[in-house]
């Protein structure tokens, strides 16, 4: 009798798993394709925001443009895509000029270490600022605490990184606000 429950609760169990996954699967496919979309109908000129203020030739432009895809009909690039994607292939980066897979690969281990870090660090402090509002108690500290957080927790989390940017890249200098 406990067999048939367990076979029947595997049964429902991998159904559901399997709607889960389709429903992520396509998910994924939809939120890919509309920001591609997105990016494609900008109004800015991916080539001329590579190139910057440096002056070129319009056939370097078209030279540039035909080894970017950007002379096609965005419903060629779409589809030229979703194949890309289809094949298991994420594509050739432009700009970096490797597969995409190591790029990205590069810049997640970097990501990576930085959460890991950052985790730590917002650790030990509240772990540390708990402690200290728990043994002063009803103090000034313990106030100052309690506001620091409140202020912490009810402000957007870009609007504390683009302050962070201002203190420690623009006016301390610690730190490169871009590729710099």
């Amino acid at each position: 009798m406990v067999s048939l429950f367990v076979k029947i609760n595997n049964k429902k169990l991998a159904k559901f798993l399997g709607y889960k996954a389709i429903r992520l699967l396509i998910l994924l496919v939809v939120i890919a394709a509309i920001s591609f979309i997105m990016v494609q109908l900008s109004p800015i000129d991916p080539v001329k925001a590579y190139l910057g203020q440096r002056i070129v030739s319009q056939e370097q432009l078209a030279i540039m443009g035909e080894y970017w895809g950007t002379n096609l009909s965005l419903g060629e690039r779409v589809l030229g895509w979703l194949q890309t994607l289809a094949s298991g292939s994420m594509g050739f980066s432009l700009i970096y000029r490797a597969p995409v897979t190591e790029v990205i690969a590069q810049k997640f281990l970097a990501s990576l270490t930085l959460m890991i870090v950052s985790w730590i660090i917002s650790g030990v402090v509240g772990f540390g600022l708990g402690v200290i509002a728990g043994a002063k108690e009803g103090t000034w500290i313990d106030k100052a605490i309690k506001t620091y957080s409140y202020i912490l927790q009810s402000s957007p989390t870009f609007w504390i990184g683009l302050v962070l940017l201002m203190v420690f890249s623009v006016y301390l200098g610690w730190f490169p606000i871009g590729l710099s």
